[in-house]
């Protein structure tokens, strides 16, 4: 912070002290010595007085979701259930979308009857096949992690297993042999029917090459080693890496040590984050730039309403609507509204979301700014 913040003026000054009363700000020891090597973690960590102005709003894509009474169980979609066991994370990112609970001091864990109400949920659908553990960040608690990997793997109809994490980014040293032993001990296939195999896969959030540390990288290869597909998800963030060349290394550095490219997010419409957002164009077209070379250089570019993903391609053209002044990209989702209300137990679609005739949900999407 004090090396981002040494040229403030004391407005400046005194906004920031105002956003740190409001949202908190942490780094693991592993990752505060990167910050002082690397401007770019450094930015995605340390509290702006920017985060002061104005905009967006405290629940960017949980307004559009319920819990069914559940504390830790969300549901939008037909496939999949999404757990959380724990709300805190060992380091706190400026633009995460539920900054209003991680970054304001909600760290609240499930208890053993959320647990269990979660799987029994799951466990009376068998529509749901995928099971997304997330957080918060669910390897900063791996007693509590096993005890809900343990419960989810016997439902019968879980096929897919997928544990999200920036933890490895944050403290790379807690990936023991006997964590990935762990973790693979819940991959189970069936080589005569591969239909009734059980895959367990991590989804690592990483958004910049210089976040590869050596510890980071030899963390995940103890999982991939052991079989455990680790897929990396990347925010595009205004200055940190919306270019070709940046977002490109990356996918480089991925494909060359084992990790899938997935999901390439536009950031969200959260409070605070309105300096990290770029328009979703700009991601289109670092995107169109990739489509040059190899499909595995690919993930899949969307941006997230409280409706669900928007999954955008390198010739997508977008439509944009002025509300209030504000420039919106508005689209027909792939979701019928009455699948997500029945979903997500919602008695009405989120603001800014309508059905078109067909049946399907319009979202409307804030965009992001140019410099």
């Amino acid at each position: 912070m004090d090396r981002l913040g040494k040229n403030m003026v004391q407005g400046e000054r005194e906004l920031l002290r105002d956003v740190m009363k409001q949202y908190h700000s942490k780094m693991s020891p592993s990752l505060a010595k990167l910050a002082k090597e690397s401007e770019v973690v450094m930015k995605q960590f340390a509290p702006s007085h920017l985060e002061a102005e104005p905009f967006g709003t405290t629940k960017p894509f949980e307004e559009g979701k319920n819990n069914h009474g559940i504390y830790g169980l969300e549901r939008i979609y037909e496939d999949r259930a999404v757990i959380t066991p724990y709300f805190e994370c060992a380091a706190y990112c400026r633009y995460c979308f539920k900054k209003s609970r991680t970054l304001a001091g909600e760290a609240k864990r499930m208890s053993d009857s959320d647990i269990k109400r979660a799987v029994e949920f799951i466990r009376h659908d068998s529509r749901i096949k995928t099971a997304l553990i997330t957080g918060g960040d669910p390897f900063l608690d791996i007693e509590l992690l096993q005890k809900v990997l343990d419960q989810v793997s016997e439902i019968d109809h879980i096929r897919n297993i997928r544990v999200g994490t920036r933890n490895i980014l944050f403290s790379p040293e807690m990936v023991t042999d006997e964590l990935a032993d762990l973790l693979a001990s819940y991959q189970q296939i069936d080589y005569q029917n591969p239909r009734n195999s059980r895959n367990i896969s991590v989804g690592l959030s990483i958004n910049h090459i210089d976040e590869l540390t050596p510890a980071v990288v030899g963390a995940y290869q103890k999982l991939i080693q052991r079989g455990v597909a680790v897929r990396g998800q990347t925010v595009l963030l205004k200055g940190i890496n919306d270019s070709v060349t940046a977002i490109r290394e990356l996918m480089e550095a991925f494909l060359c040590t084992g990790i899938v490219p997935y999901y390439f997010l536009h950031c969200m419409p959260v409070v605070g984050a309105k300096h990290f957002r770029t328009t979703v164009q700009k991601g289109i077209d670092i995107i169109r730039e990739l489509s040059a070379r190899s499909g595995s250089y690919a993930p899949h570019y969307v941006y997230v309403t409280p409706a669900g993903k928007h999954r955008l391609g390198p010739d997508a053209k977008l439509t944009y609507q002025m509300l209030d002044g504000k420039r919106y990209i508005r689209a027909v989702t792939p979701y019928r509204a009455e699948d997500f209300l029945a979903f997500s137990d919602s008695n009405s679609l989120p603001e800014l979301h309508e059905t078109d005739e067909n049946g399907y949900i319009v979202s409307h999407y804030l965009d992001g700014e140019e410099d």
